[in-house]
Order: C-alpha cells, then structure tokens, then sequence
C-alpha cells in the first residue's frame, strides 16, 4: 500500500531518527542515462511527477547521461549521488574494485530488440559487417555482444562503431551501421521508419536471466546517509509498482511522451511490452543466479577479468528498509 505522506510512511515503518532526519528535504543529484529518456528509464520522472520523492522529502535533480556506463562512472567519481545504470555496469564496476554497490535492481528483463538493416535478416549475415555500440565496456556494447552470439557469431567477427544511441536509428537508415539494439520504444520507431528493417533478436528471450537494470550509490555515501538512500528506492519502487499497474495506462502514456518526446504508437507499445515481460521491479526482488549469469557473460566477453562475488556487487539491505516503508 502506498503511504498517504511523509510522515505516513515514517510513523509506519521507521524509527524517531528517521522521522527527525526527515524533518526536512535533502537534495540528491539522480545520474539518468539517455537524454531524451525512453519509456524504461521513466521511474524517476513518475516519482518526481507524481510527488512519491516529495512524499519521502527528497528534492531530486535529474543529470542526464549519455548511457549507463557514464552513470556508474559519474557515481563513482561522486558528481552525483545515485546513479542509474545497467546490471552489467555494476558488475564491471565491482570487478575493477569500485567503491559503489548496487542497491536495487530496477528493471528485471531486457525490453531490447536487435535490428538488422534492410540488407540483414538473419544474425549470421552481419559477420564482416559494421554494427552500432556506444562505446567499449557500455551496456549497449554488452547487449550487442549477446545478439551476436545468439547467432551464433563471435562479436570480433564484426566492426562496431561507437557513437552516441541517438544516432543508431539514421546510421541504421543509411547503411553506416547494419545492426543496433534498440529499446523496445526505438524499435517501434526504427521498424515503422527503416522499410525492410528486421528484427534479429528478442533478447528478453534469448537472455531470461540476464541483469538488466540497477541503482547504484557510493559506498561511503550509503554509510553516512543510509536514510536518503532507503528513502530514495521507496519513492522509486512506488513509481515502478504504478507503472506496472494497468489501471493508470492512460495517464502512464501522457507522461511518458512528454518525458520522451516519442510518439504515442511507440510509447504505448513500449510501456504494453516493458508490463508484460515484468520489466518493472515492484519489490525487492534480486536473483543471484541473475547477477551469476551476467558475471559469467561480462567474462566470456572478456569485459571483466575476474566475476565478483554477489555481495561485492550487490547489497541489498537499503532495499529492505525501503519495502518497509512502501509495504
């Protein structure tokens, strides 16, 4: 049950530390990758929105990141407070030693759809071809690198070209790149613009157990400021169980395509799609296997050298006293 307010939400799960630490608003700084944000990455906003991060007494500023990476990077390094990411950014961070850990795994399933150009219909087809990456050890390189080898192809059998994931879809439409992989809502546009575009993979299915999505925050800052941090999630979790709920489909659509900029086909059946695969953790919900099985990809793909342990990557009390206060 969503509280009715702050001090709701207080008198219900928290102690009189907490109720005085809530006294009155922190301001966090929230690392968001992609700019414009897709259909996905809307908890934040809906929190913001909806009033669920003024109902924990946060003031959240959004930072804008080109992708994950620079969000688990820009978290690190402190020039902002949580940072939202990928599963496999997390663990690339906990294998290089990163002060940080995961606190919440915010979307459980991938909603991507690799893409084949019009010349390209089948995976195998892209070897000796040029495919789309934002960049060495990102999360798009990652997901590329499971559509390849879905197919059976090995990822140095093609050439990436890095650039930014807003040019995917005209370098898709002009041959510069024969594949990307694409959000659920870019692959509406990109199907519905590129004529004879396919789709390669589902990776949803492809990948079940694959870490899609996390929330990460310094070490030494979830210490010192461990009531922000639950309080945080709290507000995110609330966004993500009204996502998930068909009852607010309606105004869910409106917001997201001021948020995104998309058109209304491609947000609605995006947010159709991200609700039917579960891609919205409404809980605290974390599998470890989850987390094993990217690790043991991230290797494969030589992206880590070593795989972390899950409580090197993953600490989940944060989230605990954050379901607490949502119930």
């Amino acid at each position: 049950m969503v509280v009715a307010g702050p001090a709701a939400g207080i008198a219900a799960a928290s102690s009189p530390a907490r109720a005085v630490h809530h006294a009155t608003t922190t301001t966090v700084t929230i690392g968001e990758p992609l700019s414009p944000p897709e259909v996905p990455q809307q908890a934040v906003f809906i929190a913001r929105e909806l009033g669920y991060f003024a109902r924990e007494h946060l003031n959240v500023k959004i930072d804008y990141m080109p992708n994950g990476l620079q969000s688990e990077l820009g978290t690190t390094a402190n020039s902002i407070t949580i940072g939202m990411a990928g599963g496999s950014d997390s663990i690339e961070a906990s294998a290089q030693g990163a002060p940080i850990h995961a606190v919440w795994v915010t979307y459980q399933k991938l909603d991507l759809v690799c893409i084949g150009g019009p010349k390209i219909s089948a995976i195998k087809q892209l070897v000796g071809q040029d495919v789309g990456s934002t960049g060495a050890g990102g999360f798009s390189q990652t997901t590329m690198n499971a559509c390849l080898t879905a197919g059976g192809v090995n990822p140095s059998q093609v050439n990436e070209i890095t650039m930014t994931r807003a040019e995917f879809v005209p370098a898709l439409a002009t041959g510069r790149i024969q594949a990307a992989v694409f959000h659920a809502d870019d692959a509406y546009t990109v199907l519905h613009q590129i004529k004879g575009a396919h789709v390669l993979d589902d990776e949803y299915k492809t990948l079940p157990n694959y870490w899609y999505g996390s929330l990460n925050v310094r070490d030494g800052y979830a210490r010192t400021h461990p009531l922000v941090v639950e309080h945080a999630i709290a507000a995110l979790m609330m966004a993500d169980q009204w996502m998930a709920n068909p009852k607010n489909n309606a105004k869910f659509v409106d917001l997201a395509i001021k948020n995104t900029s998309e058109t209304r086909g491609a947000v609605t059946t995006a947010i159709n799609f991200d609700r039917s695969i579960g891609l919205w953790n409404t809980s605290c919900a974390v599998s470890p296997a989850s987390i094993a099985f990217t690790s043991r990809l991230l290797l494969a793909q030589k992206s880590i050298t070593r795989v972390p342990t899950f409580a090197q990557v993953y600490d989940g009390k944060y989230c605990a006293a954050a379901a607490k206060m949502v119930g």
